[in-house]
C-alpha cells in the first residue's frame, strides 16, 4: 500500500507485488493537512480494512509507527484485523508529546511492535509486544571487492553519502573536515546526495557550499547529486563518513560495511550496533566535532588499518545481519501473531 501517485509503483510492481494506493495524509504544519487528517484517517482506515476483507488479509504490517491508518483499520473491523507496526525512527529524537502517543498505540493496538534495533528498542522497555527485528543486508554485489589501492594521486577519498537535510551530519562532516585537511592536505571529501525536491534541503545544501567557500576548500570538497548505484559509490571512496545526529538503524553504514569500505560513524542510536569500535571501524561521540577531526585523521593516515576494517566490517555485518535471520525473525513474528487469540 503506498501513497496515492507514489513513484515507487513501479518499481514494486517489476518485482512481482500487487500495489494498492491510499490518499494518505500526514501530520504536518499545514493547518488544511491537519483539519483533513482526522477524516481522512477514518477513510482510509475503512478502506484499507475494506480492502482485507476483498484479498483475505487479517495482518497489516506498518511501515513505521506514525502511521495510523492500521489501527483504525482495526479499530473499525471491531478488532479483528491484526497490525504489526514496524518503529524505523528513532522515537527519542522525535517531538515526545507525538512520539508518547505513537507509542501508546503500537502498545496498545498493535500485535507486535517491530523495533529496528536495540537503540529503537530502549524506547519500548516493558512493552511485551516488542521485538527487535535488524533490517537485512543489502542484494548480491555487483562489482569486485575493494581492494582501495592508493591513487595515482595519493589523494585519500572521503564520501559522505546521505541525502541533505539538516541533522544528517553533513555540516558536522565539513567543520571536522576542515581542520583534518590543514594536517593532511591529501585529503579530498565527496557529499553525494538528493534535496528531495524540498526547498528548505536546497537551502541546506546551499549554505554547506557558501560554507566550503568560505573556508577556501572548493578544489577538495565536492558536491554530487544523488545516485543510484550505491555500491560503486562506496566502493570507489576509502573512506565513508557518518556523523547524522540521530538514526535509528542507519542502511548508509550497513552499506558500508558490506560493501567493504572503512566507515567512521557518530554514536547517534542505531550505528554502535552495526560494528565494534576500533575492530571493524570507528565510533565517535555524537555531535563531537573534534572527535570526528581525530578519527578521520587516524583512519586517513594508516593504509593497513583502513585494510583490516574493510575485511572486518564486512565479516560482522555478513554474519549479524544475513538476510536469513531477518526473514525468520519475522517469520516467527506473523506465526505468533496469526496464533495469538
Amino acid at each position: 500500500m503506498l501513497p496515492t501517485g507514489s513513484t515507487g509503483r513501479g518499481a514494486l510492481e517489476a518485482d512481482g507485488y500487487a500495489v494498492y494506493e491510499l490518499p494518505f495524509v500526514e501530520i504536518s504544519r499545514r493547518k488544511g493537512d491537519l483539519v483533513r487528517y482526522p477524516f481522512m484517517l477514518l477513510l482510509n482506515g475503512w478502506r484499507l480494512g475494506r480492502l482485507a476483507r476483498r484479498t483475505g488479509a487479517t495482518i497489516v504490517h506498518l511501515n513505521d509507527f506514525y502511521n495510523l491508518t492500521g489501527y483504525a483499520a482495526r479499530l473499525l473491523s471491531l478488532g479483528r484485523l491484526r497490525v504489526i507496526t514496524h518503529v524505523r525512527f528513532l522515537p527519542q529524537s522525535l517531538p515526545q508529546l507525538l512520539a508518547r502517543t505513537w507509542r501508546w498505540l503500537a502498545v496498545r493496538l498493535a500485535s507486535r511492535t517491530v523495533c529496528v534495533s536495540e537503540a529503537v528498542g530502549g524506547y519500548f522497555t516493558g512493552a511485551a509486544n516488542a521485538r527487535v527485528v535488524y533490517d537485512p543486508l543489502p542484494g548480491a554485489e555487483r562489482y569486485p571487492v575493494p581492494t582501495h589501492p592508493p591513487r595515482p594521486d595519493d589523494t585519500i577519498e572521503l564520501l559522505y553519502l546521505s541525502n541533505y537535510i539538516q541533522g544528517k551530519g553533513q555540516d558536522l562532516a565539513l567543520a571536522a573536515f576542515a581542520p583534518a585537511y590543514a594536517q593532511n592536505t591529501r585529503l579530498r571529501l565527496c557529499f553525494v546526495g538528493g534535496d528531495m525536491g524540498m526547498a528548505k534541503n536546497r537551502e541546506f545544501r546551499q549554505r554547506l557550499e557558501a560554507d566550503v567557500r568560505q573556508a577556501n576548500l572548493t578544489e577538495v570538497v565536492r558536491f554530487d547529486g544523488f545516485v543510484t548505484d550505491v555500491e560503486a559509490a562506496i566502493k570507489a571512496a576509502d573512506i565513508v563518513l557518518n556523523f547524522s545526529e540521530s538514526e535509528s538503524f542507519s542502511l548508509t553504514c550497513l552499506d558500508a560495511l558490506y560493501y567493504g569500505t572503512p566507515l567512521i560513524a557518530s554514536d547517534c542510536g542505531g550505528p554502535a550496533e552495526l560494528f565494534e569500535d576500533g575492530k571493524s571501524g570507528l565510533l565517535v561521540a555524537n555531535r563531537d566535532v573534534h572527535a570526528m577531526t581525530a578519527a578521520i585523521n587516524k583512519l586517513s593516515a594508516d593504509a593497513d588499518l583502513r585494510a583490516r576494517f574493510a575485511t572486518a566490517g564486512r565479516a560482522f555485518v555478513r554474519k549479524k545481519f544475513a538476510p536469513a535471520n531477518t526473514c525468520e525473525a519475522l517469520g516467527r513474528l506473523y506465526r505468533e501473531v496469526l496464533s495469538d487469540k
